[in-house]
């Protein structure tokens, strides 16, 4: 399989949106503390705001998800990382950053 130059942002966004997803969802539950409210809130406004606005990242790299609604909620989990999170992906996926800093865990 040969990569092209834009297969290479398609899987950085995977491979970025999966650690999204362990980072975000991780630290939801402590068994200790209880219940992340902070990181909930934050996951849930996200989620709505994108799904409701029909902001997708995928389209946006060329790569629409078939299931309707799953791109724009797995855009909505990457919003919940935060704006600079969020600003880091759009800069790596326009081309203006070779190294971005995809900061660690939620808001909250």
């Amino acid at each position: 399989m040969n990569l092209t130059s834009m297969d290479f942002p398609q899987l950085a966004l995977v491979a970025f949106l999966i650690e999204s997803l362990i980072q975000t969802f991780k630290p939801l539950y402590d068994k200790d503390k209880g219940w992340n409210k902070d990181a909930l809130l934050a996951l849930f406004v996200g989620i709505v705001l994108c799904v409701a606005t029909k902001v997708d990242l995928f389209v946006a790299v060329g790569l629409p998800i078939s299931v309707p609604y799953v791109g724009a909620t797995l855009t909505g989990v990457l919003a919940s990382r935060g704006s600079n999170f969020v600003h880091d992906i759009f800069k790596f996926v326009e081309g203006k950053s070779d190294a971005p800093d995809f900061g660690t865990g939620p808001v909250g």
